[in-house]
């Protein structure tokens, strides 16, 4: 007779446990569900405005944003509009003339002033493709400026 008791305990303690486990399991399945919608909106997020440029063999990303996607200016939407046009200044540059440096000094301090202030107005502003952008003119102006050390020798 005991055994049957806890054996009858036992039985109704364990759907009673399963009970209060299934809506947690649910509850857990759809966070993870959620979590993976995440994760894809925020890869989709990443590579909004990115298109591919193309200068002689070599391809590069830029980011460009319409105008009616812009942040707004208290969002960092004026330093988004600067550092684009920075941007499209230098691969005009680019384009133009295969032996002029791309870059100064004063262009640099400007971009990383304006992608700093962009990262603090709009944390969730990503500035990865204008760093990229901007290591590939950094990496050209390397390559001129070699080739220009190798020409006055």
């Amino acid at each position: 007779m005991k055994k049957l008791l806890l054996l009858t305990g036992l039985f109704s303690g364990t759907l009673s446990a399963h009970a209060q486990l299934s809506p947690n399991l649910l509850n857990g399945l759809g966070l993870a569900g959620r979590l993976a919608t995440q994760r894809n909106t925020s890869q989709q997020k990443a590579t909004l405005f990115v298109l591919p440029a193309t200068y002689q063999a070599h391809t590069f990303s830029q980011k460009r944003t319409p105008a009616k996607k812009v942040p707004r200016a208290n969002q960092g939407g004026t330093e988004v509009i600067a550092i684009e046009q920075l941007l499209a200044g230098r691969f005009t540059a680019l384009q133009a003339d295969s032996t002029a440096l791309l870059l100064d000094v004063a262009q640099e301090k400007e971009f990383n002033r304006l992608r700093n202030n962009l990262e603090a107005f709009n944390a969730f502003w990503n500035t990865d493709p204008y760093s990229y952008e901007m290591d590939f003119y950094r990496s050209h102006d390397a390559i001129r400026q070699r080739m220009a050390r190798q020409v006055a020798k």
